[in-house]
């Protein structure tokens, strides 16, 4: 009896991980760019509306400056902040939801080489990258206004880089405990609202009575905004003499944050 020939099935190897995690970034890219446009009108417009009502409509009425700055440019700095943490929180909320529940978009994904792991790490970079690209796009608005007073203002978009990635991170961590979307009112009223205007955007913190402006220097947004004050303004507009510190505890937020996140999310779509 002839020998059966044997049949080799060829195996392929799977692409290393930065290829997967790349392939995940380049995913949300294309998608997000097909309709850019409608996709970029909030948030690049609302800071700009922002600025233009409080900062500079109600700054003419206002006969005071903070630290030495208009209240337009005084404010520029929390509007960068706002900018970056609303770009992140709202992808890795709303949008990380709709994939996972009703898109099923990570199932997908999964039947592919990718793991749980990749697919978050991809999106987190790409939530960070939206908060670069907005970040970019508003400070350019605010140079053309003219409340930009420094070169290290080059560094817009890396600091915006950063707070998009720590606010996706904590998103994530909301993102992997929500049943219901409509849960997330609650995320960004109670939570990321006040963040936003006890940290420093619209007056300075240590104008408050010390015990409420100690609360305030623990927030993860002050640290935001004042690593956005020097880069816009330069360091002798800071709110506290230890203001270096606040990019080093940004890169840590960033880096913990976002591992936490990105943690949680993987046990969520591998449950």
């Amino acid at each position: 009896m002839s020998e059966m020939a044997r049949v080799t099935i060829p195996t392929h190897r799977a692409p290393p991980r930065p290829a997967r995690i790349a392939s995940v970034w380049f995913r949300h890219y294309r998608v997000y760019f097909n309709s850019f446009f409608a996709n970029a009108t909030p948030a690049v417009f609302e800071p700009i509306f922002f600025i233009v009502a409080m900062g500079i409509g109600v700054g003419r009425f206002i006969d005071v400056q903070f630290l030495g700055l208009d209240y337009a440019s005084f404010m520029a700095p929390g509007i960068l902040a706002m900018t970056s943490m609303y770009t992140s929180s709202f992808e890795a909320t709303y949008g990380t939801f709709v994939r996972l529940r009703y898109q099923n978009t990570y199932d997908a994904m999964l039947a592919t080489p990718l793991t749980a792991r990749d697919i978050f790490v991809g999106e987190l970079l790409w939530c960070s990258t939206k908060g670069l690209l907005f970040a970019t796009i508003v400070g350019m608005v605010l140079l053309a206004f003219g409340k930009v007073l420094t070169p290290w203002s080059i560094l817009i978009p890396l600091v915006g880089f950063l707070t998009a990635m720590a606010f996706g991170g904590l998103s994530f961590l909301v993102t992997s405990i929500v049943l219901n979307m409509n849960h997330f009112q609650f995320y960004f009223t109670l939570i990321l609202t006040p963040l936003i205007f006890f940290s420093g955007l619209a007056f300075p913190v240590h104008t408050l009575p010390r015990s409420l402006s100690y609360v305030a220097y623990s927030l993860p947004m002050f640290h935001v905004i004042e690593t956005f004050r020097m880069v816009t303004s330069g360091y002798r507009h800071v709110t506290v003499s230890w203001a270096w510190v606040c990019p080093l505890l940004l890169v840590l937020m960033a880096l913990v944050l976002g591992w936490l996140g990105v943690r949680r999310m993987a046990r969520r779509v591998q449950r």
